[in-house]
């Protein structure tokens, strides 16, 4: 009986590796270019790995660059004015899997599931929601305005630029980067073995819980400051 449950399980977990072998796709190698026609959007949500690179202009544009054969399986679809690119099969290795995208303003962005977003320009803002989660990665130059920033699950957001005020909250072994933002006032929240290095010119108000560490310089004006079960707040 052992011995059966042993041979039940093995071939069990074969035909899941061998299904997910069978789902997934690697690129040939012939790089191309595909314009994408797309409604207004002011949001973009990447996941599944994807690669996407923001410039802000007065036009909306959107651009796939990839091997020929995984063109069909890469995702540009609006949906209530967000952006969202996904791929429907999984890709084993490519020589390219990204997308340009070129808008006017942006408002929020969210990457999930190991992909990557960055902004090739400053990009100004009057708000901008920005999430990060399940191992992915945001590097978000931005100007004025401000910014409600959050990271979970060992993702990473990196932050340069200014910004007239921020909410930045960290959980799971995620970071947050703000050393190269300057931030006014910043309201921080951190927990949970995640980090958060900040550049504060105003107020800061900062919590940290759970072996999280919250790092900042700069002279802000006034403090608020509480520390929980091995949570640290420390200035450089």
């Amino acid at each position: 009986m052992k011995k059966l449950v042993i041979i039940l399980v093995t071939l069990f977990a074969g035909s899941i590796f061998t299904s997910c072998i069978l789902n997934t796709e690697k690129g040939n190698g012939n790089v191309k270019e595909e314009v994408r026609d797309c409604s207004k959007f002011d949001a973009i949500s990447v996941s599944r790995g994807m690669n996407v690179y923001v410039s802000q202009g007065p036009e909306t544009r959107v651009v796939v660059v990839a091997d020929e054969n995984l063109l069909d399986y890469i995702e540009t679809d609006v949906d209530d004015r967000t952006l969202k690119i996904t791929c429907t099969k999984g890709i084993q290795k490519a020589t390219s899997k990204k997308v340009m995208v070129t808008v006017p303003n942006l408002e929020m962005v969210k990457a999930t599931a190991g992909s990557n977003f960055f902004t090739e320009t400053p990009v100004k803002v009057s708000m901008i929601e920005i999430k990060a989660s399940a191992g992915s990665n945001i590097h978000f130059n931005m100007e004025e305005g401000e910014a409600d920033v959050s990271a979970s699950a060992g993702s990473n957001v990196f932050l340069s630029g200014n910004t007239k005020s921020m909410e930045a909250k960290a959980s799971s072994g995620s970071n947050i980067k703000a050393g190269e933002l300057q931030a006014g006032n910043v309201e921080a929240r951190v927990s949970s073995g995640a980090n958060v290095w900040l550049n504060v010119t105003g107020n800061l108000s900062a919590r940290a819980s759970s072996g999280g560490n919250i790092f900042y310089t700069g002279t802000p004006s006034q403090t608020d400051i509480n520390k929980s079960s091995g949570g640290n707040v420390i200035k450089n």
